[in-house]
């Protein structure tokens, strides 16, 4: 596993984006690389040719950009369409939507702490592995996505 994963959020409610920055903190090999308010201030600092996330989880409903032209527009770009993005949200009607666009996964935003953290570890956990490899785990967890 890689030293550390650089998780980029893009969420624009405070209430989630605290939790799941707690979330991060405690979890190993995992830290917040930025927290954007929307997909498109998401898309300005992806855009920055300095060091990229590893990871993104973005909240689908937003102001400005929401969380599928977000991901359309990540998928679209050969800068980018290499980061894994997680949809985290509580419409679970979205599914077939971002699973079609190319979405890696999907969570369902638990309204407990503890279970957020549970799930975004279990998503880094299965998802990265010796340099950076998508392990057989996670390949499992897409085929049932």
């Amino acid at each position: 596993m890689k030293d550390q994963i650089r998780i980029l959020l893009v969420e624009d409610n405070k209430h989630d984006q605290y939790f799941f920055t707690h979330a991060i903190r405690e979890i190993e090999h995992a830290t917040l690389y930025h927290i954007a308010n929307n997909g498109q201030e998401a898309l300005n600092k992806l855009a920055d040719p300095g060091i990229l996330p590893d990871l993104i989880f973005t909240d689908i409903n937003m102001p400005v950009m929401d969380g599928i032209e977000c991901l359309s527009q990540i998928l679209k770009n050969p800068e980018i369409k290499h980061i894994p993005v997680i949809v985290l949200s509580g419409d679970k009607k979205q599914i077939p939507i971002v699973r079609a666009l190319g979405a890696k996964a999907f969570i369902e935003k638990p309204s407990d702490y503890s279970m957020l953290r549970k799930q975004i570890e279990h998503i880094i956990s299965i998802y990265f592995v010796a340099q950076g490899q998508v392990s057989e785990k996670f390949q499992t967890l897409l085929s049932t996505f």
